[in-house]
């Protein structure tokens, strides 16, 4: 398996579209690839080199996003709420996780454990929700 390299401005763009998306701030994503909100305005429309740490970051949340729109299809309200809130089976809320590169794979990691698992995973296996709260969000 050969492995390609996006040009680094479209995944600084993915990347921006996914934590806005997510409901975190510039502020909040500069802090999770580990620069300053400056420098992450700097580098908006060019991006980070490929195999920097910075890159990697972005990728693997790049990852988390997809795996999220994927279990609830594309749910934004469902998604930002998952991410937001204690998770029952990480015991953490994942968005306070998803500082740095292992806390992103550590979310991957369960996500990709359910997600070939679709029928387990109704809303109330990744949400943290009461039965009766999941109910009235599925039947939007």
């Amino acid at each position: 398996m050969t492995t390609t390299h996006n040009p680094p401005a479209v995944v600084m763009k993915a990347f921006t579209w996914a934590y806005q998306e997510l409901g975190l701030t510039a502020n909040e994503a500069a802090v999770m690839l580990g620069i300053s909100e400056v420098a992450m305005h700097e580098t908006a429309l060019v991006g980070f080199e490929v195999e920097t740490p910075e890159s990697e970051l972005q990728l693997a949340f790049i990852r988390l996003y997809h795996l999220l729109y994927a279990l609830l299809d594309g749910d934004t309200d469902l998604m930002v709420d998952w991410f937001t809130r204690t998770n029952p089976h990480l015991n953490v809320i994942p968005k306070t996780v998803c500082h740095n590169l292992p806390g992103i794979e550590y979310v991957n990691d369960y996500l990709e454990s359910i997600q070939g698992n679709k029928e387990i995973t109704e809303v109330s296996y990744i949400t943290a929700h009461p039965p009766e709260v999941e109910t009235e969000l599925v039947s939007r």
